[in-house]
């Protein structure tokens, strides 16, 4: 993924459009159009106002992940999972834990240590998000 596409899908994540990224970071909308097709490269000062803006590192808004390694990857996953309400971060953990202990590793957290009891109710259940779902009206 180009640089360009990195700065809208970061934006597009935090459910923002051009223009309220232009008023954040003081940038052009014209300009944030261009950058996120790959128009230009964009001056130091602006990538500093992007990445404050953004709250992402370097590396995720420079990186073209079709380039990058599965560590790197990964490690770029992870900067937007952080960035998750924490009942999503919970689950997040429990999936990768029991994925690891599926694998044979040892088990991250003390046996019986289940990180969504402390933010789900009894019976609760997590809701599903419409992108996994594939319609707005399916019951979670």
């Amino acid at each position: 993924m180009s640089f360009g596409k990195n700065v809208r899908r970061m934006r597009q994540d935090k459910g923002w459009s051009q223009f309220q990224l232009s008023e954040k970071t003081g940038i052009k909308v014209g300009h944030i159009s261009k950058l996120e097709q790959d128009e230009g490269d964009p001056k130091l000062s602006t990538l500093y106002k992007l990445m404050d803006a953004l709250g992402c590192s370097p590396d995720s808004l420079l990186m073209d992940v079709e380039k990058m390694n599965q560590d790197a990857i990964l490690k770029q996953t992870l900067e937007r999972a952080m960035k998750l309400p924490e009942l999503n971060k919970a689950a997040i953990i429990e999936v990768i834990d029991g994925y690891c202990r599926a694998c044979g590793m040892e088990q991250a957290f003390i046996p019986g240590n289940n990180l969504l009891r402390h933010f789900i109710a009894p019976r609760e259940r997590l809701p599903i998000p419409e992108v996994l779902t594939g319609s707005q009206d399916a019951e979670p």
